[in-house]
């Protein structure tokens, strides 16, 4: 049997353990007594440094968690007229039980529920954070005062060590007021800050709605209270949602305009949808994909340098550099990128509609784009493709700003040769100028011809070419209806399929009507061939159009109507040096698709 005083040691053991665990048990108890209720709000004021009002008194709960419960709780900025800074339907306030017992209010966790966070115009202009007092008003003077003292490199072994605690946030919404109105930016809010101490880490984790698309942030700080005090400090931030992600981590200085310096990312699935989610006015004809920005970034947040920059639009890489100021009424990219192969169309289509609208329509480069963003970047590529056509050694501009947008290829090789391309936008009042120039040297036609899968009627030998036009329009019909200026070329030796030039020469002679088709199972040799026109109104007057054939000089004169396609020239093939008998004359009518020759007759002068 155990002896009497082990017995003894047991039994007062077990009693001092149930004594033990009755204190603990009613600390909460013996706290709530020592507490003023009406002193739960001042605590709050004083921690946070805000007016604190309640529309009721708090509710003390006991078990499981000692812990305020408040309702209709607004923490306001002191003044004669305060402005709200937060209101939550209910605020929960987890407390320190043993702190109590002295008769102090320490607050371990907070959790507002259903709040609306307050954003006021003066908040936004003043650098840091501007708090009003209280704990951590104190905390951010003592850290401003360290910034001030060492700038670059503040002692952040005299931040203040005060407990923060945990600060839960559920269903809220962030309001705007500018204007005498309140504009709901966030909708269903809900996250966490977690900040331990005044002195140690701070990591905010919070989703919201915006703009009908849901987003989730994340962002960390080792010294978040030299950020909230306008010095720098650490900064570790991502951004998810829909229509775009991005990180960044490096460092943040919060004094006047933010800056930054560190590492970037962006990505769209869309820019497209990234562009109209953030309420930018993009042609509606506007086929634009995905795009990924990386690099490093450094500047004031109106203002941000990407160095070492990669960027991919729809699968075209390009490494570079760019400057952005996003945050201006019109926001602004410039910047020179390098890539090794461009497709030009897809990346036009950023501020372009190369794709037809609802109408079938296509559109020239959207002369308001300028409106909604300014643009000026220098381009170079190995290697480029705009539809069928392949380019090697590129070098290329695009410009946008307000009334103009302009693209152009100063120097690039294609079929063996040289081109230069380019379109200007010049918006006068409601109406768009158009400019476009084409200029090739020793192009391979034949080689052209190839790429745009076009056979018959193109001159296959070595040219050189000029097309100036002018026009009006928003797309490419009414520019060329409207367009005025000049197209010339001029073919070296070669050859041209579609034309018998025997089989012509005989149903000409008949005097018959026929398609040019009916004729066309041959291949016309020449030893040159020339071209000039002048345009005016949408209308090419063909000025010269020689041929110089093994047969004979074959000339063509007349208009073209550029909209329509239509053709309306006057020819004639002059088989001998001098007698007239042996000229044969003939009108080429129909479209650029289907001409038909229509003889004409001895004795009928030419047009």
């Amino acid at each position: 049997m155990p002896s009497p005083v082990v017995r003894r040691i047991v039994v007062s053991a077990v009693a001092l353990a149930l004594f033990i665990a009755a204190i603990v048990a009613a600390i909460p108890y013996f706290a709530a007594t020592q507490l003023v209720r009406d002193r739960i709000a001042w605590e709050l004021s004083m921690w946070s440094g805000y007016r604190v009002t309640l529309g009721s008194a708090p509710k003390i709960d006991i078990w499981p968690v000692f812990r305020a419960d408040l309702a209709n709780v607004t923490f306001s900025r002191w003044g004669g007229d305060p402005q709200p800074v937060i209101h939550a339907d209910r605020l929960e306030a987890d407390l320190s039980a043993f702190a109590a017992l002295h008769g102090d209010v320490v607050f371990t966790g907070v959790k507002l529920t259903r709040p609306t966070f307050h954003v006021w115009p003066a908040s936004l202009a003043a650098p840091g954070i501007a708090a009003a007092g209280g704990r951590f008003g104190e905390a951010i003077a003592k850290a401003r005062a360290l910034v001030e003292a060492n700038p670059t490199a503040p002692d952040a072994s005299k931040l203040p060590s005060g407990a923060v605690g945990t600060i839960e946030f559920v269903d809220g919404r962030m309001a705007l007021h500018a204007d005498g109105r309140d504009t709901e930016v966030l909708s269903n809010v809900s996250g966490t800050l977690d900040w331990p101490a005044f002195n140690r880490t701070a990591t905010l984790t919070a989703t919201g709605i915006w703009r009908g698309e849901l987003m989730s942030i994340t962002a960390s700080s080792e010294q978040p209270l030299f950020l909230a005090a306008g010095g720098s400090a650490p900064l570790s931030v991502t951004v998810e949602s829909a229509p775009v992600s991005g990180a960044f981590q490096g460092i943040a200085n919060t004094s006047g305009a933010t800056y930054f310096n560190g590492d970037l990312r962006l990505a769209s699935p869309s820019m497209r949808r990234m562009l109209e989610w953030s309420r930018t006015d993009i042609s509606p004809g506007a086929s634009v994909g995905s795009f990924t920005l990386r690099g490093q970034v450094s500047g004031a947040i109106n203002r941000l340098k990407v160095a070492n920059a990669t960027l991919v639009l729809d699968n075209n890489q390009g490494t570079g550099t760019l400057e952005m100021a996003l945050w201006e009424p019109v926001p602004s990219i410039a910047g020179t990128l390098a890539f090794d192969t461009i497709d030009l169309q897809s990346f036009l289509s950023a501020f372009s509609a190369l794709t037809p609208d609802g109408v079938g329509r296509y559109r020239t480069v959207d002369s308001k784009i300028g409106d909604q963003v300014s643009l000026d970047l220098r381009l170079s590529a190995a290697r480029a493709t705009a539809g069928r056509i392949s380019f090697t050694d590129v070098a290329a501009t695009a410009q946008v700003k307000a009334g103009l947008a302009a693209f152009d290829i100063s120097d690039a090789t294609a079929f063996d040769g040289t081109i230069q391309a380019g379109m200007r936008v010049d918006r006068q009042g409601e109406e768009a100028g158009v400019e476009v120039r084409l200029r090739g040297t020793n192009v391979d036609m034949g080689a052209l011809a190839k790429a745009i899968e076009v056979n018959q009627l193109v001159p296959v030998s070595r040219a050189n070419f000029l097309i100036a036009l002018k026009g009006m329009g928003e797309d490419i019909g009414d520019v060329l209806g409207s367009a005025n200026g000049t197209i010339s070329a001029s073919f070296g030796r070669g050859a041209m399929a579609g034309v018998d030039i025997a089989k012509f020469t005989q149903r000409a002679r008949s005097g018959e009507f026929f398609a040019l088709q009916e004729v066309g199972n041959g291949t016309l040799a020449f030893n040159s061939v020339e071209v000039k026109a002048s345009v005016k109104e949408g209308i090419a007057r063909v000025e010269k159009a020689d041929l110089d054939t093994a047969s004979g000089l074959l000339t063509l004169r007349g208009i073209v109507p550029l909209p329509g396609r239509g053709l309306a020239l006057a020819g004639r093939l002059d088989r001998t040096a001098n007698p007239r008998d042996d000229q044969i004359s003939f009108f080429v009518g129909g479209s650029w698709d289907a001409p038909y020759i229509s003889p004409i007759l001895p004795g009928i002068e030419r047009p």
